[in-house]
């Protein structure tokens, strides 16, 4: 993302909506304002090579931000805005920044966490005066709008949701290039969904995580507009995209179960350029996919990588009812294997863990493949389309079996009671775990345990169903949409006399 290259023909064009309260960045405005920004980090020690973190809520101050960070040839690393105070200490201790950027709103959780350690770094505050930081306006009041000596681009790094623990940080190389000779970020996947410079594209997720981050870079890349929601709510991204004529938007399965459950949304206007919508983050389940394109026709499109980058896969509107369940193909330069615990190969149809392989040209006969995973369990069809079942350290096993909770969780979100649910193993004296379904019901609903256990048995396997049901009223997700395993498991792991179904 160079905003020279759209500035220098389309100063005046729409960069960066807010979805909320329709502040607009232009593109010429996007171009000064994150030179201004470099030009002050330079004076400040920032060099490339050095990390800037980005610690804020969605806000028309994020592009500037990154854009000054890749034309200045250092590490941008947006972390997650929701956290504590000891648990951003412990992130910010491994980006070791020298310049973070924050808001009014999280400048005193960013300078508390900074306390915690020996890291100095410039702090500044894009929306006003914040106690221990230099307030944007008045910093760059007087520094120059024309872009450093010796750009270079620079690179992303994102920290992991840490589902599986403390999230680990995952870095994209330097290149050593100067912004314009960007490389292009998933070509084959961008022209599948046809992202170009008239793309508007809807982005309702936290910006730190990976595929508004990624989606946002390639979108102002091409000379399009993003439309930023502050926080997602299902009727204001109906209205959005109505509002702005959204061509694209970026989804987690979450936000379209909730935007099926919108009353009356049979009545919610539809936009004519809405032609393009797409899911990633956890496995879509099928019956939403079916509900989605019954909605708003064929558009909506899935995939699946990893924010270490290690390769994706891609299904698209047309293959989804063939099939089902599936997250797609590899794309590119790309090839899945499906492996054993000791790393060899299982047959077609069979489950192991999911791995990728890039293949850069060669062959790799010689070396053998070099696989990357993590830590996802699937199998792929005869046609090559990889099925995902769930994560390795949360496969339950009863009575010998292994049991996807993902598989579980799908059919649980089918009821029209059920808000959310969560799947977990439970010790069992005799099968060794017990299926255990922790489940948050819609508000003004009421459901029996025995009526969803009941629901479960006409769509999976009766050795998959729970034999117990807890009811809660917070179901614990991150911010970005996924379900957190590690806190599903760390609350309600433990058997519960609510109800309890013997095996059969």
């Amino acid at each position: 993302m160079y905003p020279p290259s759209i500035a220098r023909g389309h100063p005046e064009r729409p960069a960066y909506v807010m979805a909320g309260s329709g502040q607009r960045l232009s593109y010429g405005e996007l171009d000064a304002e994150s030179n201004r920004l470099a030009q002050f980090w330079w004076h400040h020690g920032v060099r490339p090579g050095d990390a800037v973190v980005i610690v804020m809520e969605n806000n028309i101050w994020w592009p500037v931000a990154v854009a000054a960070g890749m034309r200045s040839g250092v590490y941008v690393t947006p972390v997650n805005w929701h956290l504590a105070v000891p648990e951003l200490a412990a992130l910010l201790a491994q980006a070791a920044p020298t310049a973070v950027v924050t808001s009014t709103g999280m400048a005193a959780v960013a300078v508390a966490a900074l306390a915690r350690g020996e890291l100095k770094p410039t702090v500044i505050s894009v929306d006003g005066p914040a106690p221990g930081c230099t307030d944007l306006a008045t910093a760059v009041a007087d520094v120059s709008a024309e872009p450093l000596a010796d750009e270079l681009l620079g690179a992303r790094v994102l920290f992991s949701g840490g589902t599986t623990g403390r999230p680990k940080r995952f870095v994209q190389p330097l290149l050593g290039v100067h912004p314009a000779q960007a490389p292009p970020r998933h070509s084959d996947l961008v022209h599948r969904l046809g992202i170009d410079e008239n793309t508007v594209l809807l982005s309702p997720a936290p910006n730190y995580h990976a595929a508004p981050f990624t989606f946002a870079l390639i979108t102002l890349a091409a000379g399009g507009t993003v439309v930023c929601m502050e926080r997602f709510d299902a009727a204001a991204a109906m209205s959005a995209i109505v509002d702005y004529g959204v061509t694209h938007s970026q989804w987690v399965p979450t936000m379209l179960i909730r935007l099926l459950r919108l009353p009356q949304r049979e009545s919610i206007a539809l936009s004519p350029t809405h032609r393009a919508a797409f899911t990633s983050g956890a496995p879509c389940p099928p019956h939403v996919k079916t509900a989605i394109a019954d909605w708003w026709g064929p558009i909506l499109h899935e995939y699946y990588g990893a924010s270490e980058g290690y390769g994706h896969t891609y299904i698209a509107p047309e293959d989804v009812r063939a099939h089902s369940g599936s997250v797609g193909k590899p794309l590119g330069n790309t090839r899945i294997h499906i492996v054993d615990d000791e790393g060899v190969e299982v047959p077609v149809g069979e489950t192991g863990t999911v791995c990728f392989e890039a293949v850069k040209g060669g062959d790799s006969a010689a070396t053998g493949p070099q696989l990357k995973e993590m830590g996802d369990l699937g199998r792929v069809d005869e046609d090559g389309f990889l099925y995902l079942l769930g994560r390795a350290g949360y496969m339950i096993i009863s009575g010998g079996v292994n049991i996807y909770p993902e598989e579980i969780e799908a059919a649980l979100s089918e009821h029209p009671a059920v808000a959310d649910a969560g799947v977990v193993g439970v010790p069992d004296p005799e099968f060794g775990e017990n299926v255990k379904a922790v489940v948050e019901l819609r508000a003004g609903h009421h459901a029996e345990p025995a009526e969803l256990i009941e629901h479960c048995r006409g769509r999976i396997a009766g050795f998959k169903v729970p034999r117990i049901v807890e009811f809660t009223t917070d179901l614990p997700r991150l911010p970005t949409g996924k379900l957190d395993k590690a806190a599903l498991h760390a609350r309600f792991a433990h058997p519960s006399a609510r109800t309890h179904i013997p095996h059969q």
